[in-house]
């Protein structure tokens, strides 16, 4: 070999071990990617399980809290059995009512008045589905009041056309509402004829019958309550308050007559219960829970249900869980 081939040679030689090199590094390189890409897939991996774990115990602690508020008042569907039911309508001058007769047969008679412009329609769906409170075999009859123009506001708007209502009502100003009793009257005297022939078509006894009503309606269902010729079998107003055509003052009265106050003693075994929502801001709860105050507080049967969160409203009202009991054992069942 001469001299000039040795470094050739070991020129060759270290060419040859840098590519070695080369080589191993770029398997270094590879196999540290791989292991990178690994690496951010497993960190992705556990991010989601955490957040979807964290979920899970969340849900889980938010239904526990639900139950645990609602030891008291149920919001769950509450019927036993559905029934199944015929449909009515019909309409004249004077009030509209749809009808809900139970195919299975019925020994109950449950009326239930609606508020200002709720057309006796509007709780179909709401008293034929399972979650409503109305017990099995019980004969519904929804009510809603005579057309007439309203001084009523909402949002600081009076109702610009007219609407079903059991009585003009002004509440433009003032936080006791101007009812007009005249109207009251007549939709008192219309509703006690309507019972009476309730009673005879359906051949039940008025103790087998029960009132009720929402807002205005639960306002009538007072009413009837105070002015009635019959005792029902109970009375159960949503959302109102109590007044009495006899008081010549829309103001609160707190000191009644001797005629008021045997009026109330011939009735305080009635079976009345009222539900209220504290946030209610139509009707609002204070104007109730004095009126029942006044009127019903030597009442041996009257309670009242008082419950947040929900404005002035009846299909959301958390007690029918409640209600339905008061009603069953109202109605031995």
């Amino acid at each position: 070999m001469t001299d000039t081939e040795k470094p050739m040679g070991k020129k060759k030689d270290k060419i040859e071990k840098n590519g070695e090199e080369l080589n191993i590094q770029k398997k270094r390189s590879k196999k540290f990617c791989t292991m990178k890409r690994l690496l951010i897939l497993f960190i992705s991996i556990s991010v989601i399980l955490l957040i979807t774990i964290i979920f899970i115990l969340a849900f889980a602690v938010n239904k526990k809290n639900k139950n645990n508020n609602n030891e008291d008042i149920n919001i769950t569907k509450v019927s036993d059995t559905e029934d199944e039911y015929d449909e009515f309508e019909s309409t004249d001058v004077n009030l509209t009512y749809a009808v809900l007769t139970p195919k299975g047969g019925y020994d109950n008679i449950f009326i239930f008045l609606g508020g200002i412009s709720e057309f006796a329609r509007k709780y179909f769906s709401f008293f034929k589905s399972n979650s409503t409170f109305v017990p099995k075999g019980t004969k519904i009859y929804l009510l809603s009041g005579q057309i007439r123009q309203m001084q009523f506001m909402i949002d600081k708007y009076s109702l610009p056309f007219p609407v079903p209502g059991w009585f003009n009502v002004d509440t433009k100003g003032n936080l006791i509402p101007n009812n007009d009793f005249t109207e009251a009257k007549k939709s008192l005297e219309l509703v006690l004829d309507e019972i009476d022939r309730i009673k005879n078509d359906d051949k039940v006894d008025y103790k087998n019958i029960y009132l009720g009503g929402f807002s205005q309606g639960a306002i009538m269902t007072n009413y009837i309550l105070l002015n009635s010729r019959y005792e029902l079998g109970g009375y159960l107003p949503f959302s109102g308050y109590v007044f009495d055509h006899d008081f010549s003052s829309n103001q609160l009265i707190t000191n009644l007559t001797s005629v008021q106050l045997s009026k109330l003693e011939a009735r305080k075994n009635y079976h009345i219960l009222a539900t209220h929502s504290f946030a209610d801001e139509t009707v609002f709860y204070n104007l109730a829970a004095e009126s029942y105050s006044v009127y019903f507080r030597n009442y041996t049967d009257f309670t009242l249900f008082s419950f947040g969160n929900i404005g002035h409203e009846f299909e959301k009202q958390p007690i029918f869980y409640n209600v339905r009991n008061w009603l069953k054992k109202s109605m031995g069942k």
